[in-house]
């Protein structure tokens, strides 16, 4: 009677709450929008072929590392300042203004940036016009400000208008995408209907509300000083992935690189389901944080990561066929592989955003993907010598994964967290 007692208990607090709400609406977002991308991926392979789509994703992977700096690791802040103001419109208006000018001044110097980067290696010289296309996603940190829906319990707004934006793609693809000469306008629909988007979330923001103006430099250097840890963390953490594309796409060639990120999107579909539990979570726990209340989190999460790696183990073949046919099912074995990451990505994001942060414990974040970095290197390196081949990065991706769990259990036992 107890354990059902305790059932109902949550149930009840969860249709209470914001917490089903928002988590409902950040799942349908990433549902929609995979199935969206299920549905043009086979066109696009089939068009652009693997080489093609290779070249994308290799590109992709590259200006991403310009878009971890424009995000300067304010998200996380930003969140939790707007979870604490929601009642307070002045308080509100100054967090929206300091976020944007912050990240519009690193967006202009990571522009230049990019631009010699551009300039002086050759195989992105070749490219340049894709590169550009593709960078212009950068905006899109800017101007949709998911952050400020986020600690609002708004995610209704962002997920209509991300669904909308994605709906768009499928009938430019089908129409417009003919051959590999369409790479360019292929990354064109992509970049356009998500400028879209952010364009009209900035709009639908600013006329609930907040008004910006030009925030004090103190408030600025506060913001750049709070998110200095969660920078650090997600360079070291989106470095480890994006290093490990790079490597496939210099040494081993484009088309593995898109057997590799296809293998990527099967893993992806049970994170569909996962990657929103912490998010909706957050905004209330880091609040009313307690032991017991983050123990049973994480053994929940620990049992919905096992169930979604054998889902993938079971159904990912299949999947694989449908999405790149014959051709790309050497995605399989690597989609396997990889889904040991569900279960360590779900655990490790638990300990990280409900144990470290609401303990202010910011510096434990960033040594744990720190140490994950070093670990997925040093094991890629390993595995690459012994001829491994892509099974080298992708093992050392996923064992990576527990070292970042043993990482937060011991320091989560040194700190007395848990």
């Amino acid at each position: 009677m107890t354990a059902l007692s305790n059932l109902k208990s949550i149930i009840h607090q969860l249709r209470t709450s914001k917490i089903l709400e928002n988590y409902s609406y950040m799942t349908a977002l990433q549902i929609a929008s995979a199935l969206i991308g299920f549905i043009i991926y086979p066109i696009v392979i089939r068009r652009i072929g693997a080489e093609g789509y290779g070249l994308y994703a290799f590109t992709l992977s590259i200006v991403l590392y310009f878009q971890l700096v424009i995000d300067g690791g304010l998200n996380f802040p930003a969140v939790r300042a707007v979870s604490e103001n929601r009642d307070n419109p002045h308080r509100l208006s100054e967090i929206v203004s300091s976020v944007l000018v912050t990240k519009s001044i690193l967006f202009v110097g990571m522009a230049l940036a990019a631009t010699f980067v551009v300039y002086c290696i050759p195989m992105l010289r070749v490219h340049w016009i894709l590169f550009g296309i593709i960078f212009i996603q950068n905006s899109i940190d800017i101007l949709f400000p998911q952050w400020y829906f986020q600690g609002m319990k708004q995610m209704k707004v962002p997920a209509i208008i991300n669904f909308i934006c994605r709906l768009l793609q499928i009938p430019l693809v089908v129409w417009l995408i003919q051959d590999e000469t369409d790479l360019i306008l292929y990354a064109g629909i992509v970049s356009g209907t998500m400028l879209m988007g952010a364009i009209y979330a900035m709009g639908y923001m600013l006329t609930h509300g907040i008004h910006l103006h030009m925030p004090k430099w103190s408030q600025i250097k506060s913001l750049c000083r709070d998110g200095w840890p969660f920078f650090l963390t997600d360079l070291a953490g989106n470095i480890k992935e994006r290093v490990l594309t790079n490597l496939i796409g210099v040494y081993l060639g484009m088309r593995e690189v898109a057997i590799y990120d296809l293998a990527t999107k099967v893993v992806q579909i049970p994170r569909l389901f996962t990657q929103s539990i912490n998010k909706a979570l957050f905004p209330e726990v880091v609040v009313k944080a307690t032991k017991e209340r983050i123990q049973k989190i994480l053994r929940y999460e620990r049992g919905i990561g096992i169930v979604m790696s054998i889902a993938v183990i079971a159904v990912g073949y299949w999947i694989i066929w449908i999405l790149g046919g014959h051709n790309m099912l050497d995605a399989y074995p690597l989609a396997i592989i990889l889904s040991l990451s569900i279960y360590t990505w779900l655990v490790t994001g638990g300990y990280l955003q409900f144990a470290f942060i609401p303990s202010g414990n910011y510096h434990l974040v960033t040594w744990n993907q720190v140490a994950a970095l070093l670990s997925c290197l040093l094991l890629c390196f390993a595995g690459l010598q012994l001829g491994l081949g892509v099974y080298a990065i992708v093992i050392a991706l996923s064992l990576s994964g527990f070292v970042e769990i043993g990482f937060c259990r011991i320091m989560c036992k040194k700190k007395q967290l848990l």
